[in-house]
């Protein structure tokens, strides 16, 4: 039996996919416990003081179009914040950072010329990812604390069938997440990310910029 507690967002979606096939994987979607794997996006991983063992999604957030000095952020405090003000000041840009309440209202803040760019999910739009603007390892992550290749195995396999059948796993998946998700951006995931299990040795240079900017 896996024990899994995992975030509900894109970095759960390909191990809810693996429990079609493999019925011995719990999934708790909350924040608190221990359980044997812990999926979260690598900077929540750090914020919450947790070991980044695997890398699991590359290129998930996206600058579109490009790197601006108003850029709409999802979200005071989210992932996509810390990276936007870690690469605002790694790049040296005296930007700004223009907050919205719902992901939809960055594109209309966008074509609206409210701001010049915007952080955003890759299924959605084109732009530059965070991996290729700040040499982050990755957006998403596993803290491991049992059986590794139980992990990989299970987890590998969720990949495969997203790849397999896109639609079919999108519904399965979007039925057994706690909070209402976009059908597209579960079919697109595997289309417009890198779905991985990438060992991760070193995470220190990605952990100090993260509390940098916390």
């Amino acid at each position: 039996m896996l024990k899994v507690i995992a975030a509900p967002g894109p970095v759960s979606y390909p191990m809810i996919a693996s429990t079609m096939k493999n019925k011995d994987i719990i999934i708790d979607f909350g924040k608190d416990g221990s359980a044997d794997v812990i999926l979260d996006s690598t900077v929540s991983l750090v914020r919450r003081g947790l070991r980044t063992d695997y890398v699991t999604i590359k290129g998930l957030m996206v600058v579109s179009p490009d790197v601006g000095k108003r850029i709409g952020v999802w979200r005071k405090g989210s992932a996509a914040d810390v990276l936007t003000r870690a690469l605002l000041d790694k790049k040296g840009i005296r930007g700004e950072v223009v907050y919205a309440d719902e992901m939809p209202r960055l594109v209309e803040m966008l074509n609206k010329k409210e701001v010049d760019s915007i952080v955003i999910a890759s299924p959605f739009a084109k732009g530059k990812t965070f991996e290729e603007l700040l040499g982050i390892p990755g957006s998403c992550g596993a803290s491991v604390n049992a059986n590794h290749e139980e992990f990989i195995s299970a987890y590998s396999e969720g990949i495969e069938l997203m790849k397999q059948d896109p639609q079919g796993v999108a519904e399965y998946v979007a039925k057994k997440l706690p909070i209402q998700a976009n059908l597209q951006m579960i079919v697109n995931l595997p289309k417009t990310t890198v779905l991985t299990v990438e060992r991760l040795k070193d995470n220190s240079q990605f952990e100090n910029l993260v509390k940098k900017y916390l």
